[in-house]
């Protein structure tokens, strides 16, 4: 078992939701029968095309690791939603924002993943004042005023990739644990007094992924060496 102190390694493969219909409805019998349904979902087709693509893409890239055939592959949802595999060996996380995707995986931690694009219509502060704790709240209005949008989504994507990485779902109060809205501030440790969360046992790497959007990688460890994976040998297309 990981001690928290060693470094770890985790893999970040980035790739494309941007495929035509055709082209998904080609891969499908990468996919379990259940999931091939996911290209139906949503009001407008292009949500169920971006879910059966990122569930593709999922498969594809644990395919890689456990060298077994993508639709194959034994996956389990967790009470809250996160996917997982029985023998637990490898750790892996999701998230995908408009037609892009990001997953993480490590055999080593525990590990969440958020994407975000910096909306100019979130309603910031009234988040902000349910979701940050005092402390955030006054680091972040300390920010300058024309950086505390991004600021905000700097600070969300950590808050969103614990609590992926925990796997309890919004059951952990975001109020109850502290990031650093510093968008400047590209990796550090999370602060908390939560039994479940500990102080410091959880450290962020967060990334601009461009001048709109944002995300960051949670895990359990103090150092961990970022791996950035190309995805197109399996398959898939780059951002």
């Amino acid at each position: 078992m990981n001690d928290h102190s060693n470094h770890i390694d985790i893999d970040v493969w980035r790739f494309s939701l941007d495929w035509t219909r055709e082209d998904i409805e080609s891969q499908l019998d990468h996919l379990t029968s259940e999931e091939k349904k996911f290209i139906h979902r949503g009001i407008a087709p292009v949500i169920g095309e971006r879910s059966a693509l990122s569930r593709l893409g999922l498969r594809k890239i644990l395919s890689t690791y456990l060298d077994i055939e993508p639709q194959k592959i034994p996956l389990s949802i967790g009470e809250h939603g996160k996917p997982f595999l029985d023998n637990g060996a490898l750790k892996f996380n999701l998230s995908h924002c408009r037609d892009r995707a990001i997953l993480v995986a490590s055999t080593d931690t525990e590990l969440g993943v958020d994407l975000e694009k910096i909306r100019e219509e979130s309603p910031i502060e009234d988040l902000a004042s349910r979701c940050f704790s005092e402390k955030e709240q006054k680091l972040w209005k300390a920010v300058p005023e024309q950086q505390r949008r991004i600021s905000f989504f700097h600070l969300w994507v950590q808050k969103e990739a614990l609590v992926k990485a925990h796997g309890n779902g919004m059951t952990i109060p975001l109020r109850k644990f502290e990031g650093v809205p510093d968008p400047q501030v590209l990796t550090g440790t999370i602060r908390s007094e939560l039994p479940e969360i500990g102080s410091g046992n959880w450290t962020f790497q967060a990334f601009e992924e461009s001048q709109q959007m944002r995300s960051a990688v949670m895990y359990r460890a103090r150092y961990a060496k970022i791996i950035q994976k190309d995805v197109e040998p399996v398959g898939l297309s780059r951002w």
